[in-house]
């Protein structure tokens, strides 16, 4: 996964209330929130960073469960609008391969 990470960090945008929009405008509904440390492990408990990755629909396989969050809701905007230097948020860019 480490590679996957480190192959796609530069297909992300910083998520602000305008990318929210356009996601949401654009058919999708959902991200898949993932937590990554400074050295591209998967860490929700001190992550450097989170990616959020657009879903148009949540995975019904019970194997898939993961941390997700609909785009429009208050978590996200407020992640979106805050700008105050602690944990940056970026968007995985839906026209990128998936493989984080």
């Amino acid at each position: 996964m480490r590679k996957a990470i480190k192959d796609n960090r530069d297909a992300v945008v910083p998520l602000t209330p305008g990318i929210l929009d356009r996601l949401y405008q654009a058919g999708w509904r959902f991200v898949q929130v993932k937590g990554i440390t400074a050295d591209l492990h998967y860490e929700y408990i001190e992550p450097h960073h989170f990616i959020l990755i657009p879903m148009k629909e949540l995975p019904g396989d019970q194997e898939d469960k993961d941390i997700y969050e609909p785009i429009n809701s208050e978590l996200l905007q407020s992640w979106a609008s805050e700008m105050d230097g602690t944990v940056a948020v970026f968007v995985a860019d839906i026209h990128a391969p998936k493989n984080f």
